[in-house]
């Protein structure tokens, strides 16, 4: 994977250097990283077969965990998941849920086996254990996170979500047509290479059902790559884990969960407006849910997802809930109005300083460095069981959750961008408390921003190929009957009767040519300077021009990056393909499996970059559709003087490979999320030489005229 911060800098005219701070830099991979990368991909095939692999059942036999508890930083982390163990795990095929608390307990439990292991040797014994004797999706949950915050898995690459769970991503047309093609032998499928291939064509819920306006997006909501992304998102910063342990603290991870979501509904708002529909609905809790969902999805048990009818009544049956979710959300406002958060022990925290969004994102998403959750309480939580239109069950291992409850779904659901537009509300409610930013402190003396120059920007839709294998059962992988050539260039690929065999997904996907700007900036002396680009909306629905302060919410931000500017002119070049925080498409398990294969034996070098890292934003999704004939958007370029954070960037872990959360260094600067609309803006003090609103159209293409004509 290559770098989503890779940053290709400035071309500077009139001077003799750039500034590059960050390099396209690519290791390969040794043969124990490879053993390791080979091992997690084949953990995750098909994670409903228990004997799918005859190696790993056999090796999983061997293995004795509470005689193995040396082997793990915290021996006691063995005895305390041997207890849920033996009390009775939540049992295999029952759907997991990391909101039911039960099963939370049990996955963290299972987490802090994989996380205090000694070395490789010891995870992967355990891993392979758990494999056959743990829920499947308590498994892939746990297996996840620990990945993800191991420091010694640093480069591993896990299949995409949407490609180990299909089930969660796709509707139950595609899973069902997919099933048939196996139960069917390959019927009309093609065999290129060697491999069967058939490719499903799948669509979005709004296309098969129709059931309200909001479906007009659902393109968007439903990507898989925005999806993927809002679970790893999660998987990063889990709201049960916190504290020095594991250092998520450092990362400002309240004001991060805030400013993540208004940027979700600010870049879900431009998408909205494409599709001429508009402001994001408002809801009452003791009023019916106007907007209903249909998911379509099942769960691999054959449980369907709840589906929740328009003008869905939930406060008749469920008063209580709303009773606590208001609860919840007055103490909240109050936190705010006052300017102090209550702790356990009452006394009193200020939050009136800047800082003080740290402690309202910690406290409204009630994650593991809350510093009162008893009082503050889970709001997202109870207000997600509320409106997804699930049904409290009285078994306490059993569950089945909504699309709000799982955090692979979520955001499928219009409702979602409904009720964090009421959790972004509070966000504003405290940002509007702080005061306006005087002229000085967002004019950058002696610098200037001159002219922007930008291309033509082309929205289309183009076909992407998810691999959905996992969706059907296979055969047993006896590699003792396997023929020596076909596991070297294949390895340990799905196969029926004897034949190798891969079925994708194949749904049109939003997509955008590539574009590029040009900033002229003059500055009076040699200084190192951070530009800050934002998208968003000229006119509302009406057609009415925004007013400043009223647009201020609804800027997504598309970069933010590094220069070393030079005393007189510069010229600021930068390509939509190297913006910050954005990554290409996840390639396919199958093609990723065949390239760790051959890398195995010699054929070919892997690369470890971060080109598809787990905590990028889809580059596909940059750009708001826009319309066939233009439709007018405004960017925000600024420059601004470089403030170094607190801890030098990319301190604690190697950039290639890493993400780096929880180092606390994964910040280019220790700016504010948002600045400078971070900020309720005075217009009188607003407008500086060193920033430009420049005025742009989005073209809408189809993909036969984005490949045929000059645009």
């Amino acid at each position: 994977m290559r770098s989503f911060l890779a940053i290709t800098v400035v071309c500077l005219l009139a001077c003799t250097a750039s500034g590059y701070y960050m390099t396209k830099e690519v290791k390969y991979a040794d043969k124990p990283f490879l053993e390791k990368q080979k091992a997690m991909l084949e953990i995750f095939q098909h994670v409903h077969q228990p004997e799918l692999h005859t190696h790993l059942w056999d090796d999983q036999k061997t293995f004795d965990l509470a005689a193995y508890k040396e082997h793990f930083t915290k021996p006691q982390v063995v005895e305390e998941f041997l207890r849920f163990y033996k009390y009775g795990l939540l049992p295999m095929e029952e759907i997991f849920s990391v909101y039911n608390e039960y099963h939370r307990e049990q996955a963290v439990a299972l987490f802090h086996l994989f996380y205090y292991a000694k070395d490789w040797d010891t995870f992967y014994k355990t891993m392979v254990w758990a494999r056959f004797h743990v829920n499947e999706g308590m498994f892939v949950y746990a297996v996840t996170v620990a990945v993800l915050h191991r420091a010694d898995m640093q480069g591993i690459v896990l299949p995409a979500p949407y490609e180990i769970y299909p089930y969660y991503f796709f509707n139950d047309v595609v899973i069902s047509k997919a099933q048939r093609y196996k139960m069917q032998g390959f019927y009309r499928m093609k065999k290129a290479d060697g491999v069967y291939s058939a490719f499903i064509p799948s669509n979005y819920t709004g296309y098969y059902v129709h059931s309200n306006p909001e479906q007009r997006v659902s393109y968007f909501m439903e990507d898989i790559g925005l999806n993927a992304y809002y679970y790893y998102f999660h998987a990063d910063y889990p709201t049960w884990m916190g504290g020095k342990e594991y250092g998520l603290y450092k990362d400002r991870r309240g004001e991060f969960y805030l400013y993540q979501h208004q940027q979700f509904l600010a870049r879900y708002y431009l998408e909205r407006l494409s599709n001429d529909l508009g402001t994001i609905p408002t809801f009452s809790w003791y009023e019916p849910i106007v907007t209903g969902y249909y998911p379509y999805l099942r769960y691999y048990n054959g449980v369907p997802f709840p589906a929740r009818e328009n003008y869905h009544n939930g406060y008749t049956e469920k008063h209580d809930v709303v009773q606590e979710i208001t609860d919840y959300e007055r103490r909240l406002m109050e936190a705010i109005d006052y300017g102090f958060i209550i702790l356990p022990d009452g006394t009193f925290v200020n939050i009136t300083t800047p800082t003080g969004v740290e402690y309202l994102g910690n406290l409204i998403q009630s994650n593991g460095d809350s510093v009162n959750k008893r009082f503050y309480g889970y709001l997202e939580k109870v207000a997600k069981f509320f409106l997804g239109g699930s049904f409290e069950m009285f078994n306490e291992f059993r569950a089945v959750p909504s699309v709000l409850e799982r955090y692979e779904t979520a955001m499928r659901d219009p409702v979602f961008y409904q009720f964090f537009k009421r959790v972004i509300g509070f966000y504003y409610r405290y940002l509007d408390t702080l005061p306006s930013y005087k002229y000085d402190e967002i004019n950058f003396p002696g610098v200037k921003l001159e002219t922007v120059e930008m291309d033509k920007l082309v929205t289309y839709f183009d076909n992407f190929d998810a691999d959905i294998t996992n969706a059907v059962d296979v055969e047993v992988f006896d590699e003792t009957t396997m023929k020596a050539g076909e596991m070297k260039k294949f390895g340990k690929m799905a196969h029926y009767q004897g034949e190798d065999f891969v079925l994708y997904a194949r749904m049109p996907r939003l997509n955008h040519l590539p574009f590029s700007f040009k900033l002229n900036v003059v500055s009076d002396k040699p200084q190192k300077a951070v530009v800050l680009v934002f998208l968003g909306p000229k006119y509302d629905q009406y057609g009415n021009a925004y007013s400043v302060n009223a647009n201020r919410e609804n800027f997504f931000q598309l970069d933010h990056f590094l220069v070393d500017l030079v005393a007189g002119e510069n010229a600021i070049t930068r390509n939509s393909q190297d913006f910050s925080w954005f990554v290409k498409d996840r390639t396919t398990y199958f093609d990723l499996y065949k390239q760790v294969m051959q890398a195995y034996n010699g054929d070919y070098k892997f690369p470890l970059d971060m080109s598809e890292a787990h905590c990028g934003f889809p580059a596909r999704l940059m750009l708001p559709k826009g319309k066939k004939g233009g439709m007018p958007f405004q960017f925000f370029f600024m420059i601004a003087p470089y403030h170094a954070p607190e801890v030098e960037r990319f301190t604690g872990y190697d950039q290639t490979l890493s993400c780096g959360v929880g180092s606390g260094a994964r910040y280019i600067d220790a700016l504010p999320f948002g600045y400078p609309f971070n900020r309720k803006i005075n217009e009188a003090t607003w407008f500086t030489p060193n920033m430009v609103y420049y005025d742009t159209m989005i073209f809408h293409k189809s993909e036969t005229e984005v490949n045929s004509v000059v645009v």
